[in-house]
């Protein structure tokens, strides 16, 4: 395995465990909101159907599409920076 695949899965896996841990807690709820809902908003302005259609008594929930795609967005920005990580310390 290498330095920059090590990298990826230690960021995106404390990404999770914090987002998981704190979710409850209140404190760090608007955080993740926008995590999640920050790349469905510029998704959505494209056209893409990222929200449900289902009433949900406040936002409207990611649809299928909109979780697989705050998935890729996330694991796109934590292996660039796994890969910027693995380059300077080759350095």
């Amino acid at each position: 395995m290498t330095l920059r695949s090590v990298l990826f899965v230690g960021l995106a896996t404390v990404h999770a465990v914090i987002g998981w841990i704190w979710a409850g807690t209140g404190t760090l709820g608007p955080a993740i909101a926008a995590t999640i809902y920050g790349p469905l908003f510029v998704l959505d302005a494209l056209g893409l159907p990222v929200f449900g259609s289902g009433a949900s008594g406040g936002w409207a929930a990611p649809s299928l599409l909109g979780w697989v795609c705050v998935v890729l967005v996330w694991a796109a920005i934590w292996w660039g920076a796994a890969a910027l990580l693995a380059r300077l310390r080759r350095r």
